[in-house]
């Protein structure tokens, strides 16, 4: 008999923190937890935050739905402003990126399926701390399927 995935209530900032890039990166779920189904993540944005730059992702497609606050994704070249209650799909193979410009916190909840975005999150994390050596981040990019966006 297969055992059934166990329900728990995920307040906002619950999870671990692998914070990456300057923002919090809550775990909520990974793909253990949801027989390989999905993971889910909450993101929380400072104000003001850059982001990440812009990348591709080979595996995974990503669900952003802001739940605070309002965020910039840019997806495929094309700018969007998501507000609390908007949902983006951003689809693997896609480039995109995402920044926070504004005067306030911002929250995103992050669905990506397939699971596995976790393992690339904790690899970050376990960098040294201090100014980061892009070469490692390159090769852990490389190992879990993401690349940055070459500039034209």
């Amino acid at each position: 008999m297969e055992t059934p995935v166990k329900h728990h209530v995920y307040r906002s900032g619950e999870g671990t923190n692998v914070g990456a890039i300057g923002l919090g990166i809550y775990t909520r779920l990974t793909g253990a937890d949801t027989k390989g189904a999905y993971s889910l993540f909450e993101y929380v944005v400072p104000p003001n935050l850059g982001g990440p730059p812009t990348h591709i992702h080979s595996r995974e497609d990503e669900l952003f739905t802001c739940v605070q606050g309002r965020v910039v994704v840019e997806l495929d070249g094309e700018e969007h402003v998501l507000e609390p209650g908007d949902s983006l799909l951003m689809p693997r193979g896609v480039p995109h990126m995402f920044h926070n410009p504004f005067d306030e916190e911002t929250r995103v909840v992050a669905v990506v399926s397939p699971p596995g975005l976790e393992n690339y999150y904790q690899a970050l994390s376990e960098l040294p701390p201090g100014p980061r050596d892009m070469k490692l981040v390159a090769e852990i990019m490389v190992q879990h399927g993401l690349s940055l966006q070459k500039k034209p």
